[in-house]
């Protein structure tokens, strides 16, 4: 009983040092995307933004909550297909749960955080994660595959230095679909950063074979294009509602090039790399400071924002299924 007793301390005291690590984390990144709105605003002249981002008509905002939202439809639509794909079988509400609830995860480096979603199916489906972990993957090969060819569609409007990179990372994003389709794909397990997921990487083989097949990759990349053009759409929305006069055409290659920028960062949601180049190639565009500042501020909170809200909404509810609902899926 006494051995029970410390086991039930032991477990309340790692759980206390858990809820206050991630209420940190909550604060710290509260203060970062404080700092960086402030910072942003104050780019400019900080009343200058500020009354940019007051007078801005109510029905341009809500648009671009409209096109964020076509984003996620567009996302969840290759969710779903891909796992068709792999005979996962959910039901619709479910699935929808389980995809927004990774949402609330794009505060994470690159989105890695997404695959909790994999543990989120495994946990009320009985799906091991190794069977569903190549959708994720998948998700975000063809997310950069996606946004790249967004970016290029104004290649001839962008600096040389800055296309030559696009290029450079699309070669590489498609090396990578056909890397995962071939038989060296199981040497990165040998590789001491993996080896600890090398019985993962192992079951998830043969997911990323059906996933990687060139009819399933230009599936995902075609859906992928058409959800990235919507928030693509969505800055150049807020951009007119401010009065700029910046085309399509520039728009959606800017978000695309200043989405892969905060891709490549280390910081939660790519913040400062995304809306530091933002910022620089609006005015490069011919967009003043102070509408650069408050379009930037306006598109990261119908984006990034406004996903991590509605993830959290979907965790919230997912917490009420506790049962299996769905069937394990089909033994090849």
């Amino acid at each position: 009983y006494g051995d029970h007793r410390d086991l039930h301390k032991e477990y309340r005291r790692q759980r206390q040092m858990c809820i206050r690590d991630r209420n940190k984390r909550w604060l710290l990144l509260g203060l970062l995307t404080v700092g960086m709105f402030v910072a942003m605003a104050g780019y400019a002249d900080f009343s200058d933004t500020v009354e940019e981002i007051v007078d801005l008509p109510v029905r341009y905002f809500f648009t671009g909550l409209c096109l964020t939202l076509t984003n996620f439809l567009f996302r969840y639509l290759r969710w779903a297909y891909y796992l068709r794909v792999l005979r996962i079988h959910a039901s619709v509400k479910l699935s929808l749960l389980v995809f927004l609830s990774g949402l609330a995860m794009s505060i994470t480096p690159g989105k890695s955080g997404e695959l909790v979603k994999c543990y989120l199916l495994n946990s009320r489906t009985g799906v091991p994660v190794g069977r569903s972990a190549p959708v994720v993957v998948m998700e975000r090969l063809t997310d950069v595959a996606s946004v790249i060819i967004l970016g290029l569609t104004g290649f001839a409007l962008l600096p040389v230095q800055i296309a030559g990179v696009l290029m450079v990372v699309l070669t590489l994003a498609v090396a990578g679909l056909l890397f995962m389709n071939s038989r060296h794909a199981l040497r990165l397990t040998q590789l001491p950063v993996l080896s600890r997921w090398s019985e993962l990487l192992r079951d998830s083989r043969q997911g990323f074979n059906e996933l990687a097949t060139p009819r399933v990759a230009i599936i995902g990349v075609a859906i992928g294009t058409l959800a990235w053009s919507a928030e693509g759409l969505a800055l150049w929305v807020i951009l007119k509602g401010i009065g700029s006069d910046i085309v399509l055409i520039q728009a959606l290659p800017i978000y695309a090039v200043a989405t892969l920028v905060g891709a490549v960062t280390a910081l939660p949601g790519g913040m400062i790399g995304t809306e530091g180049s933002m910022l620089a190639l609006l005015q490069q565009s011919g967009a003043t400071k102070s509408a650069a500042s408050a379009s930037t501020v306006l598109v990261r909170l119908v984006t990034l924002w406004f996903a991590v809200a509605i993830g959290l909404l979907a965790l919230l509810a997912l917490r009420r299924i506790r049962v299996n609902t769905a069937a394990v899926p089909e033994e090849h």
